[in-house]
């Protein structure tokens, strides 16, 4: 930790702003129980040490990190739990002085629980948030469950992972159950750690039509993109949103149980923002990513902001190949400008550290194909917009803050002076 005094940079993510990273640990399971893996697939699971240690030299002390539920969670019995691995990386992590944001699930689920919707996932889920919060005491910051409506929406709506689904009803299943882990990780963390933060990463998305006749549709979805950050934070979602929570299996009861028990008390909403997550819907109902017709996560930020009022950080974001310095630059100052304006933005996260595998397909294909989307490469080399975030990782060690630009066209982006 740093010495608090008048003249110290505020590094902390509950009151400062920091700039961090993170290892790809997606772990859902697709065709065949095949598991998408990526802990294993970019190398970390063997290199975890040196990866951390490369993490640390940038000057970064934020990382979000993922425990592996599937492999830790073996059994219903925790007397039979494996931390063997995560044992082992979280000393090290400790050893380099970082302070991870730490995953709880990250769309991997035990080899026995196929679905997300699956009843028996929540008592199993409680058991293993209990059993981590016990073994790593040390931890404060915490993402209970990684991008819940994504899980839910590329588990049960889309038919990607886990239980392979395409049905409403599954999908709000899959939305009941996850929320329910991340309000109940939440108190039982809380319970050990009563300071402990909580980084509530989604999709940070819109939709927009210029057809008529799907005005109601796009209305409808960008209400839906709210539902899982509503039942978190105790607030009834919206009337449309309502009637097709209770049309595919919710209850009274359960929304009356998120109501009492959501809460945003040590909450930062996380908005995981890509260069995809803008969407037009066509006059056949079908979407389309925005392209240029994007808004941009400044917009987005604010709109997230304007409904929650609550602290936030870009808690996710990247781009593959020799796009992603521009890239950086977009979202970085757009970043700044929120910072500018007051908002309470607390930090901004590439993600991830390292290379991801077969991301191209959604995870949907094993091919084995490397995204260079990460900050260094699978050699651990670093790409040009690794050189780029190092420097900012740099200046914000010195609480300073530089927007990215470049003095002419044919000149690279560079940070301010």
């Amino acid at each position: 930790m740093h010495p608090a005094g008048p003249q110290s940079p505020r590094l902390e993510l509950d009151d400062g702003f920091v700039v961090a990273t993170g290892i790809e640990c997606s772990a859902p399971t697709i065709r065949a129980g095949y598991r998408q893996d990526e802990l294993v697939k970019t190398g970390h699971w063997d290199r975890y040490a040196e990866d951390l240690s490369l993490i640390a030299a940038t000057g970064m002390r934020f990382v979000r990190y993922g425990v592996p539920f599937h492999i830790v969670a073996v059994s219903d019995d925790p007397r039979q739990f494996n931390w063997r691995w995560t044992d082992q990386a979280m000393a090290s992590l400790r050893d380099q002085g970082l302070e991870p944001i730490l995953d709880l699930l990250h769309f991997g689920l035990p080899d026995d629980i196929r679905a997300v919707g699956d009843p028996r996932l929540v008592g199993r889920f409680e058991a293993y948030a209990e059993a981590v919060a016990e073994r790593y005491p040390w931890v404060r910051y915490y993402t209970p469950v990684n991008e819940p409506l994504v899980t839910s929406v590329l588990s049960a709506r889309a038919g990607l992972w886990n239980e392979r689904a395409r049905d409403d009803r599954s999908f709000v299943a899959a939305i009941d159950n996850v929320v329910t882990c991340a309000i109940r990780g939440m108190e039982i963390i809380r319970q050990r750690r009563p300071d402990a933060i909580f980084v509530q990463s989604d999709g940070c998305e819109a939709y927009s039509t210029v057809h008529a006749g799907q005005m109601a549709h796009v209305a409808f979805l960008n209400e839906r993109r709210f539902v899982c950050y509503d039942l978190t934070y105790g607030r009834r979602p919206e009337p449309a949103i309502l009637a097709w929570l209770l049309l595919n299996g919710m209850t009274e009861q359960r929304l009356a149980w998120f109501a009492e028990r959501g809460t945003k008390a040590g909450c930062i909403v996380g908005h995981d923002y890509y260069r995809g997550n803008e969407w037009v819907v066509e006059a056949s109902g079908r979407t389309r990513r925005a392209g240029a017709a994007r808004r941009g996560y400044l917009a987005l930020a604010r709109e997230y902001h304007d409904r929650y009022g609550m602290p936030f950080m870009l808690s996710e974001t990247n781009i593959a190949g020799p796009m992603a310095p521009g890239w950086l630059a977009e979202v970085w100052n757009d970043a700044l400008t929120l910072r500018a304006e007051g908002l309470p933005i607390r930090g901004f996260c590439w993600y991830g550290f390292v290379d991801h595998v077969d991301w191209d397909s959604g995870l949907a294909r094993n091919r084995g194909r490397v995204n260079r989307c990460g900050l260094v490469g699978l050699d651990r080399q670093p790409h040009p917009v690794g050189l780029l975030y190092g420097q900012l990782a740099a200046a914000a060690r010195l609480d300073a803050y530089p927007p990215i630009s470049r003095r002419r066209r044919s000149e690279p982006l560079a940070i301010a002076a």
